[in-house]
């Protein structure tokens, strides 16, 4: 978390992040998008979205390039006229992140980026949505040969989502 926001501040230049805190005055789970901190006025309904879990700062989606990879991979999923919403999201106990995600908004895909995903390429009902988990584009960046894994577990979800 504290390489995020190091992030944050250098590179997208905020002069102060401040991260607001739980109920229990412990950190659990942020989403961010390029601007900052995510908080949906109400529950939205998206029909994709992509979460990027981050563990450290040089996995964001926002990095350059990263994002251009992310970009390319989209691209390619041909993802015309679809509600998409990207988050970066930095959490502790990733079992929690269902839940938590479910009090932002809502998504009938959702795409976890993860450099260690767990149930690789199972498309899984959690909440009101499925989600699968695949290796994130900065992983890919360290990785390329994991690029076939990826592209079939977004095959994947293009099938589901009717593209």
């Amino acid at each position: 978390m504290k390489d995020y926001i190091q992030y944050l501040q250098d590179v997208l230049g905020l002069q102060q992040v401040m991260l607001a805190p739980q109920s229990t005055g412990e950190f659990k789970t942020q989403f961010f998008t390029q601007q900052g901190p995510f908080q949906a006025a109400e529950s939205r309904h998206f029909e994709l979205v992509f979460l990027n879990i981050l563990t450290q700062s040089k996995e964001s989606f926002f990095l350059p390039e990263v994002r251009e990879l992310f970009d390319k991979m989209k691209s390619a999923m041909k993802l015309k006229n679809l509600q998409v919403l990207e988050l970066d999201c930095a959490v502790e106990d990733r079992s929690q992140l269902p839940s938590e995600f479910a009090k932002i908004c809502e998504g009938k895909i959702v795409v976890v980026f993860s450099s260690f995903p767990k149930d690789l390429g199972e498309l899984i009902f959690k909440g009101p949505g499925k989600w699968l988990e695949t290796y994130s584009p900065a992983y890919l960046l360290e990785d390329p040969g994991a690029k076939k894994v990826v592209w079939n577990d977004l095959q994947k979800v293009m099938k589901e989502l009717g593209l």
